[in-house]
């Protein structure tokens, strides 16, 4: 005995274990996430809010640092002979000048430095440096051109100083001073204070473990934000890349750096297109969440092993019988038997269960199946007259037992009979019979069904198929035909609606005696036979069908006559067409089914006899089996036309053209073979033609094509060799010669000289006996 596995009962504790704990960790889990991603989505919101408070604050600064300047160019001072004088020599002037741009200074905390910058004289000047004169060309150059811009209030990036001060942020607000002419004559120029900036972008970043800055719209630096280092920090860099790789004017991104991820927010400022770029790690303020979620997961694998140790103990008692159910069945395997279900227990019995509820199954299809077919078979020995050795009473028993109750019952048989299955407006194609017959069958059978008829179908599978009716004995029998006529043209409506062919019904006589129900179908079939050929759809009793007196008999004997002689000439085309007309004349003058069939098998013998009889009987045909019995077995004319052009008609044709230069060189050999023992006598081409049974024409042809000569030259060279050999070794009268190859004298004498060139005598002077010429070669 073989120790079943219990898989099932390991895996599915093990997923007890697993959910038990599951909720635990699915909490900690979602704990982690959620609480993550809130985190997020605050700082993000927070940034967004102090971003926003900077923008506004900022955009005010800078807007009223632009209106200062606006207002300091129209002062008094920065016109007239400031302008144009000499300050160096005007003291006061250039007091009060330097007292301005000190003043300048103070009116916003954002100016670090003030600058005026005169174009005559390539002044600086400063309150805290004086006036100091640009040596340098480079220089002289660079400030020229804040006069060329085209507005008078701009921004100066990477701006310079020729001062010993220096910038430590990378633009400079400029104003052009124009004086009391358009042409700008100098500049005021506004130094931003990197540690006012820094002021404001300190709130977004406390603890300083974040970054906070402000970009040109360019991507280059106004200021990092960082008030002790006037250069980015590396984190600074890093940042300020993945926000220019991104492209982002104003949004939120995760940024990882290392194992440190942050939160990077991004803004723009409205009128002057700088970016605000704040950053905050999140790492630091997620800390708490993972450790509770890292607890929480802990807690919960110590929850699954001590469950998982309980959960041992106390199941393997619950288990117990489930164990022993198993055992019960399990059945023993021997050594050399394949090994059982490895899966599990109850795969095991899962699969016990399928296996015998499927040979159950089967066992019930397979005995059904029996059943149907016993019944099949027993009804179609029945009706055919093969059950003969069984009593009536064994016959209704055997009857019985198939579902059939035939005590004082009478029984009838309709046959049902199907054709046009090769029309081109049909349903179905050549070589659907059994499908078209097994269609119509079903189709019977729920009309039969629904009907409530006491009925069997039998099917037949060539187009016919019988039902077998039974009807109470002490039915009158004139009702009982009634009632069959009835059902027979429900048959044909219904089949005719759904098959689109042509249903021919024979109703059999009425038979009280199981032992004679073959009766009934062949009076049925019987019936089935005079089918008017011009009808589609008929019901026939052989009651009503059978001829009153003599049938006159009109066959087309000499349409019959021209398809053999077309097929003995190899006229395949012209024996076809022939035969349709031989079709159609038959089915004029014999309309029903049975003489029309006898016609067709007198048309078969009549071409099988002339090609015997004329010596080119086609082997062709024998390969066809018995032609008779196929031609039998067909009942439509169209289908007995198109089996004569597709087994006698075409083969014979194939054949013969297969087979033409043979026999043609054959009768041509034995024409030359004539010639040449026959040629004293007057023989012709017509005569050879009419002995071997071909046309003049066509010998003459076949005749030239083979020797390279036409028939009467080649029969002339022969006289005439004859004619010469006779006058060169012979003493014979010419007249004697002349008849003796077939020629009339004087005939001979003209034809000799026409093809020698000489006359017979000269022509026995140089080649007879005793003549000093050489016979030619």
């Amino acid at each position: 005995m073989r120790k079943l596995n219990l898989n099932f009962y390991y895996r599915n504790l093990l997923l007890v274990f697993i959910v038990t704990c599951l909720p635990m960790a699915i909490i900690a889990a979602s704990n982690y996430y959620i609480v993550v991603s809130q985190i997020e989505n605050e700082v993000k919101q927070n940034h967004r809010l102090q971003l926003e408070q900077i923008y506004s604050n900022m955009e005010k600064q800078l807007t009223r640092l632009k209106v200062i300047g606006n207002q300091w160019v129209f002062n008094p001072l920065f016109i007239g002979e400031l302008l144009t004088g000499d300050l160096r020599q005007n003291s006061e002037s250039t007091r009060e000048l330097f007292v301005s741009l000190r003043t300048l200074k103070q009116t916003n905390s954002l100016i670090d430095n003030a600058v005026l910058y005169l174009q005559k004289n390539h002044l600086v000047i400063s309150d805290e440096e004086g006036i100091v004169t640009l040596e340098e060309e480079p220089t002289q150059q660079v400030f020229q051109k804040l006069l060329e811009e085209r507005s008078n209030l701009f921004w100066w990036e990477q701006p310079i100083s020729p001062l010993k001060y220096k910038s430590k942020v990378q633009v400079a607000l400029v104003h052009k001073v124009t004086g009391l002419v358009s042409a700008p004559s100098g500049a005021i120029i506004l130094y931003l204070d990197k540690s006012q900036m820094d002021d404001m972008l300190v709130s977004l970043n406390l603890d300083g473990q974040g970054v906070a800055f402000i970009l040109n719209n360019d991507g280059s630096w106004i200021t990092s934000g960082r008030r002790l280092s006037e250069e980015p920090l590396p984190l600074d860099e890093a940042v300020r890349e993945a926000v220019l790789d991104q492209g982002r004017s104003s949004d939120d991104f995760i940024f990882k750096r290392g194992k440190i991820s942050y939160s990077v927010t991004v803004g723009e400022l409205s009128r002057d297109g700088w970016k605000v770029v704040v950053a905050t790690p999140l790492t630091k303020l997620t800390a708490p969440v993972v450790l509770v979620s890292k607890l929480g997961l802990a807690v919960s694998m110590i929850g699954l092993l001590v469950a998982i140790g309980l959960s041992l103990f106390a199941s393997r008692s619950i288990y117990r019988p489930v164990k022993n159910l198993v055992g019960m069945f399990r059945e023993p395997v021997s050594s050399s038997a394949a090994p059982l279900d490895k899966n599990d227990e109850f795969l095991f019995i899962e699969s016990k269960w399928r296996k015998t509820l499927q040979e159950s199954l089967l066992m019930n299809v397979k005995l059904e199946q029996n059943r149907q077919s016993l019944k099949e078979g027993f009804l179609l020995q029945l009706i055919q007259g093969h059950l003969y050795f069984f009593s009536e009473e064994e016959l209704k028993e055997k009857m019985a037992l198939h579902g059939w109750h035939a005590e004082d019952k009478g029984f009838a048989i309709i046959l049902v009979r199907m054709d046009g299955i090769t029309d081109d407006h049909g349903k179905f194609y050549e070589g659907d019979e059994q499908l078209a017959t097994f269609a119509a069958v079903n189709i019977s059978q729920d009309l039969l069904s629904s009907l409530g008829e006491d009925a069997e179908v039998i099917n037949f599978y060539d187009l016919s198929f019988a039902i077998l009716l039974s009807y109470p004995s002490e039915r009158p029998k004139e009702q009982v035909k009634r009632d069959l006529f009835h059902l027979s043209r429900e048959l044909i409506d219904i089949l005719t609606r759904f098959t689109q062919l042509r249903f021919t019904v024979g109703v059999g006589k009425l038979e009280y005696r199981a032992q004679d129900i073959h009766k009934s179908l062949a009076e049925a079939r019987e019936a089935l036979r005079f089918r008017d050929l011009d009808k589609n759809e008929q019901i026939l009793d052989m009651d009503n069908v059978l001829p009153q007196g003599a049938v006159p008999v009109n066959y087309p004997f000499d349409t019959e006559n021209a398809i053999i002689q077309s097929m003995k000439m190899g006229m395949e085309k012209e024996a076809v067409r022939q035969l349709e007309r031989f079709v159609q004349q038959l089915k004029q003058s014999q309309g029903k089914e049975m003489l029309f069939q006898q016609g067709m098998l007198q048309l078969l013998g009549s071409i099988l006899h002339a090609l015997l009889r004329s010596g080119v009987y086609s082997a062709a045909l024998n390969r066809n089996g018995n032609l008779f019995e196929q031609l039998s077995g067909i009942k439509v004319p169209e289908e007995m036309l198109r089996w004569m052009r597709t087994h006698i008609i075409e083969p014979y044709a194939e054949e013969l053209s297969n087979t033409r230069e043979k026999m043609m060189r054959q009768i041509v050999s034995k024409v030359i073979e004539s010639i040449h023992e026959l040629y004293p006598t007057p023989i012709s081409l017509e005569s050879c033609a009419d002995t071997y049974g071909i046309t003049s024409y066509n010998l003459s042809k076949e005749f030239k094509q083979f020797t390279g000569t036409n028939f009467i030259d080649y029969l002339t060279n022969v006289r005439l060799d004859k004619a010469k050999e006779l006058l060169s070794t012979t003493d014979m009268k010419m007249n004697d010669i002349a008849e003796r190859v077939g020629y009339q004298p004087s005939y001979f004498m003209r034809i000799f000289k026409k093809a020698e060139g000489i006359t017979p005598g000269n022509y026995r002077e140089r080649h007879g006996k005793g003549s000093s010429f050489e016979s030619p070669r």
